[in-house]
């Protein structure tokens, strides 16, 4: 017997636990590889994680819209953002400084929830027939907590007013 043979049996074990452990450590690699594919495909798709509509142009405008945001502050007009049940939508009361409805006003109204950002809304004001000074925007306030709302207008004498603001809607 040659020792060709008498080594065959070891040999043919030293190639499957080689084929084995080689098998084991490209099959840990694929299941790391497999997680950090699902979790790029989570991250990927959160809503939450997405920059702000026009976001460039509003850094680059920064300073405009401060002075905008100034300049309707010398109106005095009081606007409050409320939310209404039914139907299911943003209710907005516009007061000029002495307290008075302002009514004629046309614009629109952006609002989206802090969580999801890439969900952004814009629409159209709509005036109330049966209150003066009320108007409504058709977003649906369809998630509790903090919500971004920015309304741009212009008022009756022509005159633009834009409000920032951020509201806290609960459902409770």
């Amino acid at each position: 017997m040659s020792i060709a043979e008498t080594n065959l049996p070891h040999t043919m074990s030293e190639r499957k636990s080689a084929l084995l452990w080689a098998t084991f450590i490209f099959g840990l690699i694929g299941i790391n590889l497999s997680i950090a594919g699902y979790a790029l495909a989570v991250a990927i798709a959160d809503q939450s994680f997405r920059p702000l509509p026009n976001y460039s142009a509003q850094a680059v405008d920064w300073q405009v819209h401060k002075e905008l945001i100034s300049r309707s502050n010398q109106l005095g007009w009081k606007v409050e953002f409320e939310h209404s049940h039914s139907p299911n939508e943003i209710r907005i009361v516009i007061a000029d400084k002495d307290g008075r409805p302002v009514t004629g006003v046309t614009g629109a109204l952006m609002a989206f929830h802090f969580t999801r950002v890439a969900e952004h809304r814009r629409v159209p004001l709509v005036e109330s027939s049966q209150e003066q000074g009320v108007y409504f925007a058709q977003i649906p306030i369809d998630r509790e907590g903090k919500w971004q709302v920015s309304m741009d207008v212009m008022g009756p004498q022509g005159q633009q007013y834009i409000a920032d603001r951020t509201v806290d809607w609960s459902f409770r």
